[in-house]
């Protein structure tokens, strides 16, 4: 797995993207894409074959129902890096499920 972009980076600029394609094409094997993607990145990603899958990380921190709210199409939570990783539960117990009424419209 390659790390496309730092935590606190955007998006990959132009000449990171011609990089980047031009890593995948001298690998072959199983490519798991990473790096502030969201899910329309994720989904573009796989869609044209530059991933074979994408990981998400901060984003499952804030977002413990993280794959159903992107099924839904659903808004995240913003996560807090200022509990990542902490001494305590925080991050892993206070962001907020979706709620069932919100999930079914």
């Amino acid at each position: 797995m390659w790390i496309e972009a730092s935590q606190d980076s955007g998006p990959a600029t132009a000449e990171e993207k011609q990089l980047l394609a031009s890593l995948r094409s001298r690998w072959n094997g199983f490519y798991i894409a990473n790096g502030n993607y969201d899910r329309e990145r994720a989904e573009e990603a796989v869609r044209t074959g530059y991933a074979d899958a994408v990981a998400f990380g901060r984003a499952f921190l804030g977002n413990p129902d993280l794959p159903r709210r992107l099924q839904l199409r659903a808004p995240l939570n913003s996560p807090d890096p200022q509990t990542f990783y902490g001494g305590d539960s925080r991050v892993y117990t206070d962001y907020p499920f979706l709620k069932e009424d919100a999930a079914t419209s």
